[in-house]
């Protein structure tokens, strides 16, 4: 997927900086400070980071070798010198104890295998005191473009989605609060923020999570071309409720949290 995010990387970052800037603004970053980026993806959270803070150091990782190298071009190329691109992953963070000031995590943690170990293992190199910051999402009722393309593909027979309740995690602001106190930190605040999606016309929508959607892009990219109109043409039918003249607004929350 990381070509996907490199192609979308401005569309999806102008839709989610109100979240953003508050991730930043709650880290309380210091001159001086060593901030740890996980499951980054693209980098941009950690690239804008290093750009507002420049005495300020950070570490932009992610598990994917090919997204590390994204985040290392997209650097580059905006010449932000005080970042680091590194392949981590979130549960086994290669950095000492106690080693870094912050850690923020735009939608990555509700998705590695082991959650729990992922929060012990961010306990573990955050300094006392400091600060994690991160977003998930919130259940598929109250986003509902997820299901439009999710829909889609298991309506076709493409997709068949897991069984239990492990789908959608860390969906609930109550959740989010038990998973990192149970990790040991002791300070948690967790709140759903509405923030609608909006898109211009079907097309972009439909360009952007045929990009970016995981394993579900994966599969309709595998698909012969017919298959793959198939799934468009019930995917816009599923999307209709949320035309709005020529645009397309969804609902869409997100959990923001922070924890000390």
């Amino acid at each position: 997927m990381a070509s996907g995010w490199a192609n979308t990387r401005s569309e999806i970052n102008a839709r989610e900086q109100p979240v953003t800037d508050r991730m930043l603004d709650a880290l309380g970053v210091r001159s001086g400070d060593l901030i740890l980026e996980l499951c980054a993806g693209p980098g941009e959270v950690g690239l804008q980071l290093a750009e507002r803070y420049p005495a300020a150091r950070v570490i932009i990782s992610d598990f994917a070798p090919a997204m590390v190298e994204v985040v290392e071009k997209e650097g580059e190329r905006r010449a932000v010198a005080n970042f680091e691109p590194r392949v981590i992953d979130a549960q086994n963070i290669d950095l000492p104890d106690a080693s870094v000031d912050g850690v923020v995590c735009r939608f990555g943690l509700m998705l590695v295998p082991n959650i729990p170990r992922a929060f012990a293992e961010v306990r573990r190199v955050l300094r006392p005191g400091r600060t994690l910051v991160y977003t998930t999402w919130a259940s598929l009722d109250a986003n509902p473009w997820m299901a439009v393309f999710g829909g889609a593909m298991i309506q076709r027979g493409h997709f068949t989605p897991p069984e239990g309740d492990g789908f959608m995690p860390l969906a609930t602001p109550e959740e989010n609060i038990a998973a990192v106190e149970a990790a040991g930190f002791n300070l948690a605040e967790a709140e759903a923020v509405d923030l609608a999606q909006r898109y211009d016309d079907f097309e972009q929508f439909w360009n952007i999570q045929r990009q970016v959607a995981g394993p579900l892009a994966a599969i309709l990219n595998s698909l012969p071309s017919d298959q793959v109109e198939a799934v468009k043409s019930q995917a816009q039918q599923l999307a209709e409720p949320f035309r709005a003249g020529d645009r397309w607004i969804f609902p869409s929350r997100r959990i923001l949290v922070q924890a000390r």
